[in-house]
């Protein structure tokens, strides 16, 4: 076992190092073709890298993972912006056609609130995201045309 082990390690296969003993063992009881528990072991596998991107990928974002749509009282807004925000949650079509979300409000109404909840959504729906104040990403932006090299050729 300690050599499959290593072999597992070295091709960092977790999810199969992970769930291999006990997944042998339901294999045996339910008498598994060789083909089932490999498929077994590949979703396990699969779940287990999804999982841990979508753990990277939340962290990465600098969202608040406090501000969620479990917790944000759309029953407070107006019933078109509910109508969009819910729209905005069932498909990603407009995150594929990059197309922009503006929210306009007063202080106070939840725009950062909604945005950062349809971020983390969209985290678990396996799109990268990354949450910049205007400031730092013009910060971003000057810093990086001061490091371009222009040639006029």
């Amino acid at each position: 076992m300690q050599l499959i082990d290593g072999m597992l390690k070295e091709l960092r296969l977790s999810g199969f190092k992970q769930h291999l003993s006990s997944l042998q063992d339901q294999a045996l009881e339910n008498s598994w073709s060789y083909s089932e528990f490999l498929s077994h072991l590949c979703e396990r596998e699969i779940a287990n890298r999804f999982q841990t991107r979508v753990s990277n990928w939340r962290r990465e974002s600098s969202l608040n993972n406090a501000k969620n749509l479990t917790n944000l009282s759309l029953e407070n807004y107006p019933r078109e912006v509910m109508q969009t925000i819910r729209q905005l949650q069932q498909s990603t079509d407009w995150v594929d056609g990059a197309n922009n979300i503006l929210f306009f409000g007063p202080s106070g109404v939840g725009k950062s609130h909604i945005a950062n909840a349809l971020g983390l959504h969209l985290i678990d729906q396996g799109v990268r995201v990354k949450a910049l104040s205007a400031v730092s990403l013009v910060q971003q932006l000057q810093t990086a045309k001061t490091h371009w090299i222009l040639l006029d050729l």
